[in-house]
């Protein structure tokens, strides 16, 4: 059918140009002209429909609720907003704040300090993987005596 549909189309075109060609010129402005009037009432037609239908929904709009809701949730938004703005502002504020890098240094000399204390440390660690001497608890000697007795 696609094709039967192109073949239309490629005849349709060059009857159409064959005809064009062999008009004469004043028969060619004549059509130009009734062609250019009848788009234009097509565009005159499709504008004051779509005037009409924007005046019927600003009507539908403006009788119900609908304008106080979206009113209400576009200051809902820009609540929303403005506290963010607020709070990525304090978080700013803090980064660039000559106190943080004050502190900053702070906190790594304290570091510093926590490492060489560390290393300085001598603690006992014991190895519990090390090779040792089975450790006997009271209930291994209880288990024992009962095997024992049977």
């Amino acid at each position: 059918m696609s094709k039967k549909l192109l073949a239309g189309m490629l005849l349709g075109g060059a009857a159409t140009y064959a005809a064009w060609k062999n008009m004469a010129p004043a028969k060619k402005a004549a059509l130009k002209q009734s062609i250019d009037e009848k788009f234009n009432k097509v565009a005159d037609y499709v504008t004051d429909y779509t005037l009409d239908a924007l005046d019927v929904v600003d009507d539908l709009v403006s009788d119900s609720k609908l304008n106080d809701k979206v009113n209400g949730a576009a200051d809902a938004v820009n609540n929303v907003t403005g506290k963010v703005k607020d709070g990525a502002n304090k978080v700013v504020n803090r980064m660039t704040n000559d106190d943080f890098d004050k502190k900053t240094a702070d906190i790594r000399e304290k570091l510093a300090k926590d490492k060489e204390t560390a290393e300085n440390n001598n603690d006992i660690i014991i190895d519990a993987t090390s090779d040792q001497d089975e450790v006997v608890t009271d209930n291994d000697n209880a288990d024992k005596e009962k095997t024992e007795e049977k």
